[in-house]
């Protein structure tokens, strides 16, 4: 919940109770408002249609509440996982978070790859670093860059799908799992062509086998 000063609208303000969770949401929100007003639409037609805002797919999905988190989240750039990362742990507390992920596709954004590393070994205990895009690269390659940025602190995994199983055989109630990097994509991009995947179903699927 945040106010809004109606400023040149009239001398009152209005209370959003905007229910999605993040101080990047909230600065999204306002820069809507700002259009909306721009284009005519009043401040209680934009309280009405944000108070009703539904998540995005795989942009801070919960995919798993119990008995720990299960976070799914885009997050291809430096600002936006340490965004990331902040929200976890300012909303939910964790015990630990348990950050899984890789690095921007191959072929492209090489100098973000130890920051990712660094950014994670800052905010995450626990650390699996594994394949996203690769493209024509080596994708041990560079799984090693982002793993370079956390210092020997990071676990290299090459198998997403197993990187994702062993992260939720770690976790332990209070802990929050954030996996990065594919949100709602529905592929993995190799030099062999595309693998038909979904970070939310395949952690359903481990989660399953294990609960």
């Amino acid at each position: 919940t945040y106010g809004w000063d109606k400023g040149d609208v009239n001398s009152s303000s209005l209370n959003f109770n905007f229910p999605l969770p993040g101080r990047f949401n909230k600065y999204n929100a306002m820069a809507a408002i700002c259009v909306g007003l721009s284009q005519g639409v009043s401040m209680e037609t934009c309280q009405k249609a944000l108070e009703r805002a539904k998540g995005v797919p795989g942009r801070m999905e919960e995919v798993i509440s119990k008995p720990f988190k299960i976070i799914v989240d885009y997050a291809v750039t430096p600002d936006a996982l340490e965004q990331l990362y902040q929200t976890v742990k300012e909303i939910h507390s964790p015990s630990r978070i348990i950050a899984v992920f890789g690095s921007c596709g191959g072929g492209r954004d090489k100098w973000k790859r130890p920051l990712f590393g660094e950014i994670a070994l800052k905010y995450c205990q626990e650390i699996i670093v594994t394949n996203e895009d690769p493209y024509d690269e080596d994708p041990m390659e560079i799984i090693n860059q982002v793993a370079a940025g956390a210092k020997g602190k990071a676990k290299k995994i090459l198998d997403r799908r197993e990187a994702i199983s062993e992260a939720l055989k770690t976790a332990r109630p209070g802990d929050v799992v954030v996996v990065t990097g594919k949100g709602c994509e529905p592929w993995i991009i190799t030099s062999k062509g595309k693998i038909p995947w979904s970070d939310k179903r395949i952690i359903l699927e481990e989660y399953g086998k294990l609960y």
